[in-house]
């Protein structure tokens, strides 16, 4: 879990409510389902649009990736693939075993070419491959979110016109009623703000720098199989694997003997 993640929307929150509650007597001025539904529907209608339905559908599952932990194991899967080319050193038999415990995919197809008989250049062109279309995929997904990011105040901006127009069309004589027409017709531009810059915007950063978290775990992965490939004593795997980590984070790694 997250939990920078999670004390930034309940302080969020906390803050929005307190400044709401101090700057009026009348919270329920703030209260505007049609606005709501207007910026959250022309929203999501909007993006339909621009994208395919699929990748949309996808997208929007991505949410959950803010609410997952900070930092990938990188180090982890250090260690791991240094015990793999202990074993590769070995024989190719102790190789094929380690494979069977591997729960990375990418990893394990990249052993599992090893064993096949690939290449060296093979192996780098298919991994390299791999990599580059699944940081342009992933990056894409990322830009849907900015997409609606740009999107929501525009609709906020168009609910308000609407609200402001039918304000026009029903107020006759009573300038009374100018005030609180107003400020509801405004709400709608806050939604269309407060989504843009509260939710689609840090989502689409967080899932940015989850994907270059991975694309550094698989190029960390893609290396260490070349290594392996190339027979590379485990101590020399291990302080080459190293320099994809910052500084602060190599304690964290067993140095190897």
């Amino acid at each position: 879990m997250n939990i920078a993640t999670i004390f930034g929307i309940i302080a969020g929150i906390f803050i929005l409510c307190a400044a709401t509650f101090a700057a009026t007597d009348s919270v329920s001025v703030f209260i505007n389902g049609p606005g709501l539904a207007i910026v959250m529907g022309g929203t999501i209608a909007a993006t339909f649009i621009c994208y395919p339905l699929r990748e949309v559908a996808r997208v929007l599952g991505l949410f959950v990736t803010a609410f997952t932990a900070e930092e990938l194991p990188i180090g982890n899967y250090i260690k791991d693939i240094v015990d793999i080319s202990k074993n590769a050193a070995k024989g190719e038999e102790h190789l094929e075993r380690s494979i069977k415990s591997i729960d990375n995919e990418f990893l394990r197809d990249g052993l599992q070419m090893l064993v096949d008989g690939y290449s060296k250049d093979e192996l780098e062109e298919i991994l390299n491959n791999r990599i580059q279309q699944y940081h342009e995929q992933e990056t894409n997904a990322a830009g849907i979110y900015r997409t609606m990011a740009s999107l929501s105040p525009a609709f906020g901006i168009i609910g308000t016109l609407i609200g402001l127009i039918a304000m026009m069309q029903t107020m006759g004589d009573d300038v009374t009623r100018i005030g609180p027409a107003m400020a509801t017709a405004l709400t709608t531009t806050l939604y269309g703000a407060l989504f843009a810059n509260m939710l689609y915007m840090p989502i689409a950063t967080k899932v940015e720098r989850r994907v270059e978290e991975r694309t550094i775990l698989m190029c960390v992965i893609r290396d260490g199989i070349l290594f392996i490939k190339d027979k590379t004593p485990a101590p020399i795997v291990m302080d080459k694997l190293k320099g994809y980590l910052p500084p602060r984070r190599w304690s964290s790694i067993a140095k190897v003997k």
